[in-house]
């Protein structure tokens, strides 16, 4: 595309398009009607290839054409996620740094570390046997794993070590001073083996003999007992901590340790958090880590206290039922079923003073079952029969 220089008689000046010049009378440039088409037919392909339809009033249809048909010829920008991806290979990875800074760190996770105080500091768990959550501290779970597992704790959890009131000993590691032991093993107390010595004075006899009332006796000399409860040297008593996160690695954990004794699994003396318990803990009576709610305490409990009623005891007290009442009539309906056995049945005549050996029937039953029973006989009023049952 360029000016009509080849076509004769177009006027131009210095290669380009002039205007008419009403001084000198010189006339202007003549666009030929070829040349003018071409160009602006060239000009609307480029405006309708940009996705613009074209328009006489618009003055910026060209650049904005120009432009689109440049973005729309660029390829799309990659999502680069690694380094590598940006030609940077010499760098560490995430994975990477952490390692390192678990490497470089002065105190790795899982060192046991002596408190003077009955404070625990942030990181660490007091070595007391508490059961712990995996994905609460997953280093720790990582170093110690199940070696302090008792076999009670639920799926996700773990034991610490327990440290209170013991001495520590270095494994024996193959020395042969304290062999056949496993890391992370206890011992009981032990005093070594020994004798003691008794030492007399001896005297000359001329005749000796042996016997009850002789002169000379044979028999086992033992000394008096003296100490306390147990072997120990001299020692403070301190608090062992151990390692339960990095400070690098679980920030957010020593962000909230503050909160660590609040979250941390309650006992008797000490507050945390605990699961409630279900009603099958309940009824067995056996865990000791979860609380009851008193609905659960209520659960299977029922009383009535009309002239014939009942108590029915919760379920994890065996699941008792008591039950009374006063009839004229020889068939008797419990006011509540006993769900599994009717285990003792007493029937007392009331109102009633006769001695007569037939008075023994009022006291008497034909038959019984969990719903009731049929009475020998019966009173009419005013006198009746009182009778208790109890089962369960």
């Amino acid at each position: 595309m360029d000016y009509p220089k080849s076509v004769p008689g177009v006027g131009l000046s210095n290669g380009k398009f002039v205007d008419d010049n009403p001084i000198t009378g010189a006339p202007g440039s003549l666009i030929p009607a070829s040349w003018g088409n071409l160009v602006t037919d060239e000009l609307l392909s480029i405006v309708q290839a940009g996705g613009l339809e074209p328009s006489e009033a618009a003055h910026d249809q060209l650049l904005t054409a120009i432009r689109t048909i440049i973005q729309s010829s660029l390829p799309p920008e990659k999502v680069r996620t690694t380094l590598a991806e940006y030609g940077i290979t010499n760098a560490y990875t995430k994975d990477e740094v952490e390692a390192l800074v678990r490497k470089a760190s002065s105190l790795p996770v899982g060192s046991m570390v002596p408190f003077p105080k009955g404070t625990v500091p942030p990181g660490f768990l007091e070595a007391d046997h508490s059961v712990q959550s995996v994905a609460t501290y997953p280093d720790l779970y990582a170093y110690l794993g199940t070696t302090f597992n008792d076999g009670t704790e639920a799926a996700g959890y773990f034991r610490l070590p327990e440290s209170r009131g013991e001495f520590l000993r270095g494994w024996d590691h193959g020395r042969g001073v304290d062999a056949g032991r496993g890391v992370g093993t206890w011992q009981d107390s032990q005093n070594k083996a020994h004798t003691h010595t008794a030492q007399g004075t001896a005297y000359a006899y001329g005749f000796l003999a042996a016997g009850p009332g002789r002169d000379f006796q044979s028999g086992a000399i033992t000394t008096s007992s003296s100490g306390g409860d147990e072997a120990r040297p001299r020692n403070l008593a301190v608090m062992w901590c151990i390692k339960a996160w990095n400070a690098p690695i679980n920030q957010a954990n020593i962000d909230i340790s503050a909160l660590a004794q609040l979250v941390a699994s309650a006992t008797e003396g000490r507050p945390g958090t605990a699961k409630v318990a279900t009603q099958e803990q309940v009824v067995a009576g056996v865990d000791n880590e979860s609380f009851v709610t008193s609905k659960k305490l209520r659960f299977g409990f029922a009383m009535s206290l009309a002239p014939s009623g009942f108590v029915a005891f919760p379920s994890w007290l065996g699941g008792l039922v008591i039950q009374w009442g006063t009839t004229n009539s020889t068939s008797v309906t419990f006011p509540l079923q006993f769900p599994a056995n009717l285990h003792y049945l007493s029937l007392v005549a009331a109102n009633y003073d006769s001695t007569a050996a037939v008075a023994g029937q009022y006291q008497s039953y034909r038959s019984s079952s969990t719903t009731g029973f049929t009475a020998s006989a019966v009173l009419a009023a005013p006198g009746s029969l009182k009778w208790l049952a109890i089962g369960n």
